[in-house]
């Protein structure tokens, strides 16, 4: 049966040509070792020395099979050392789920920082919603989520860590009266077109938005949803309604849509972007990409 101590028992004839040096080599007696090396030449089914009393050769066989025994060598040294790094995070793969907000400020961030920590770590990013990403953790097909919470009584068995907070703003389209204000007051919106989050995709922004404008005395007149930030700035640029979005979002600059803050002093205007992953996954590289969005997090 071919195995590494029976190479490296080759591999000692092989390059001192001489059993004597080579038994001492491996630490063991001599006629043993002539006894194994008669046994991987059977089972090869060819010599691979050439053997008289005053000398030991390779065969043109030999020669070939040394090359392999040192690649098998090298393939099973390779296979140790990942699977050590592989228990310790630094290599490994993650799928991620992430809302698309989050692209645009925190996700590139925390991926370049985690790139730069853990190169080896294969990443698999795909952009979904909050529902969606509770559906894919649950059924393990994600790792990780980067979602807005508090999460739905439906996601039991999934933890969370707050990562950001971001405070929500207008945005209007560029010619809407109010777009060259500094700031404006939620209530002013209060005769306007919403485009709102999908209630049934994104429930927690849906709700958000209703509650943070119910503070302000008046319920929203939600015309049009979209499951996707892309989406609601579409609708905003095109002048067909007025959105609130996470201020992170002013990087996606629209040459059609005006960002302007809200002055409300209220919690609801206040969106929290948490990790989530399911309880007791004790996947390395998973406590090692929740390590690294530690050192980035806003603290509690």
């Amino acid at each position: 049966m071919l195995n590494s101590r029976l190479l490296r028992q080759f591999i000692a004839v092989a390059e001192e040509l001489h059993y004597g040096r080579a038994a001492f080599r491996v630490g063991m007696a001599q006629s043993p070792l002539s006894q194994a090396i008669q046994k991987l030449e059977a089972y090869v089914g060819t010599p691979l020395f050439l053997r008289n009393k005053r000398s030991v050769a390779l065969t043109p066989a030999g020669k070939v099979f040394l090359e392999e025994a040192y690649q098998w060598l090298k393939y099973e040294r390779v296979a140790i050392e990942r699977t050590q790094h592989a228990s310790t995070g630094e290599i490994g793969q993650l799928s991620l789920g992430f809302i698309g907000s989050t692209g645009y400020g925190y996700m590139p961030e925390l991926i370049g920082l985690f790139r730069h920590e853990y190169p080896q770590v294969r990443l698999r990013m795909v952009e979904m919603t909050t529902k969606d990403q509770i559906e894919q953790l649950k059924g393990r097909y994600l790792d990780l989520g980067l979602l807005r919470t508090p999460l739905p009584q439906e996601a039991a068995q999934i933890e969370t860590r707050l990562y950001k907070r971001d405070r929500l703003m207008a945005a209007l389209p560029g010619t809407h009266p109010l777009a060259g204000r500094k700031t404006i007051a939620l209530r002013q919106l209060a005769h306007e077109s919403f485009v709102s989050f999908s209630k049934e995709k994104v429930p927690t922004a849906h709700a958000q938005l209703i509650a943070a404008c119910a503070t302000a005395n008046f319920y929203p007149n939600i015309e049009q949803e979209c499951s996707q930030v892309g989406g609601v700035i579409c609708l905003v640029a095109a002048g067909l309604s007025v959105a609130v979005i996470p201020s992170n979002l002013t990087s996606l600059m629209h040459p059609k849509v005006k960002y302007v803050p809200l002055s409300d002093d209220t919690h609801y205007l206040t969106q929290e972007v948490s990790m989530a992953w399911r309880q007791g996954d004790g996947n390395p590289a998973l406590a090692s990409f929740l390590a690294v969005a530690r050192t980035l997090a806003d603290m509690e």
